[in-house]
């Protein structure tokens, strides 16, 4: 019997062979699924968030490659195997809705409507492709050490980018539309969004008490690096999100858990990262940090709360199936009450977004999906000290809740790479819970 103490290593899958598959041919779908799961997840963000039409088209693209390869794993196995997961309810449903939009014509803009249709049916099919295939320990360890060194580097460009700005994004890419760029994302706050997502991983990892001090130290200081760019980003919605995730996590730690170590760890880390931002702070991140004292007195928290009051009017209007998935900036115009020449996208508000295009059926959905996920993961997190998947469970419970707050002030969930990054997390959070169908008789 293994000493709980025990440290766990580097799996390497080839000493898995007989665990991970009942065949060569199966072993290489597994891990090829994996590889493109992180490529087509790593692909968004690089791509300025997967906002362009050739972007999201790739996007797509990948996501239906792995649902083809999910299926070829089924046929060339001895044992067909389908696991549930509570939010493919949720999920379901939503869809149902989306799809009585299009089906009744209940949609201002049918084509924009089919279209956010498409892009929602490629989050849904990497949420059950994660579901599905991401369960062994091997790969769940592989897919979160591949995103903490994913993070690390994409956080070293965008401060290197920051320090050698030209105004161009990867100093050949002109920025035409005059956004906020930081890393390879137009808005800041969207590259702060990716980061609440990726920050949880190695700093789980850091706060584990069974791997090795050395690993434990990387751990901490890729979770530094990264978290720190939320500050130099100055997204006043990311800091608050980063905010809301350590706090988290310090409670769930000190509270549930009675874990000093753990606590002195989390207070140790934000102590470097001050430390670390006021060595590297630009001389913005104070001022954009004061202003939360006062979020509505500039002129960006104003609009936004003018653009919500709008939005809520628009609900009044059509409130029970909404105007269509993705119809709110062609219907906006029409309710806007001040003069722009801007073009208004989002209502900067995730909620209220999904009220106004889904109406209130579309919004109760979404709540069914956050109290699904959150009664489903919270079950997974026990021995997270130890083991990796049940880490993985809670880095996904406080990257969900960062991007969750976020919403509030923010429309992440409208850029596709951060949306389906979003779900894979989802997934993650919720796997240990699934219960499998499966089919034992031999092919």
């Amino acid at each position: 019997m293994s000493s709980p103490n025990a440290r766990p290593y580097l799996i390497n899958p080839y000493s898995r062979l007989r665990l991970e598959a009942a065949s060569p041919a199966a072993w290489v779908l597994d891990w090829s699924i994996t590889g493109l799961l992180c490529l087509v997840l790593a692909f968004g963000p690089l791509a300025f968030g997967a906002v362009q039409e050739w972007a999201t088209f790739v996007l797509e693209a990948g996501s239906a490659a792995l649902v083809l390869l999910w299926a070829a794993r089924q046929l060339v196995s001895r044992h067909t195997r389908f696991y549930r997961n509570p939010l493919f309810l949720p999920l379901v449903l939503f869809a149902a809705l989306v799809c009585l939009q299009l089906l009744t014509g209940r949609t201002a803009y049918w084509y924009a409507t089919w279209r956010m249709a498409l892009l929602w049916a490629a989050y849904g099919m990497i949420f059950f492709v994660t579901t599905q295939c991401l369960r062994r320990t091997a790969r769940v360890q592989a897919f979160a050490l591949s995103f903490t060194a994913f993070g690390v580097l994409l956080a070293l460009f965008a401060m290197v980018q920051q320090f050698t700005w030209n105004g161009k994004i990867y100093w050949v890419v002109p920025n035409r539309y005059g956004g906020w760029v930081y890393g390879p994302y137009v808005n800041h706050a969207h590259y702060a969004g990716m980061m609440e997502m990726l920050v949880p991983i190695p700093l789980v990892f850091a706060l584990m008490s069974s791997w090795s001090k050395s690993c434990r130290v990387l751990f901490g200081f890729a979770a530094l690096l990264m978290a720190s760019t939320i500050f130099l980003s100055q997204s006043l919605g990311g800091i608050v999100a980063f905010a809301v995730e350590m706090a988290a996590l310090g409670i769930f730690v000190g509270v549930k858990q009675r874990s000093r170590r753990q606590v002195v760890t989390l207070f140790l880390l934000a102590a470097v990262l001050a430390g670390l931002l006021v060595m590297l702070s630009p001389g913005g991140i104070a001022k954009r940090i004061s202003r939360l004292h006062h979020p509505m007195g500039n002129n960006a928290g104003g609009d936004r709360l003018v653009i919500v009051k709008d939005s809520l009017r628009m609900i009044a209007a059509r409130p029970v199936l909404g105007w269509g998935l993705g119809t709110f900036p062609v219907v906006y115009p029409s309710f806007r009450s001040f003069y722009t020449n801007y073009f208004v996208n989002a209502t900067h508000n995730d909620y209220v977004q999904t009220t106004v295009e889904t109406g209130v059926l579309g919004f109760g959905i979404v709540c069914l999906l956050v109290w699904s996920f959150y009664r489903t993961s919270i079950h997974g997190i026990g021995h997270w000290q130890r083991e990796v998947k049940p880490a993985i469970v809670l880095a996904s419970v406080v990257g969900v809740t960062g991007m969750l707050v976020h919403s509030l002030s923010d429309f992440n969930l409208q850029i596709p790479a951060n949306a389906v990054f979003f779900f894979a997390l989802a997934a993650l959070g919720t796997a240990n819970s699934s219960n499998s169908v499966a089919n034992n008789s031999p092919r």
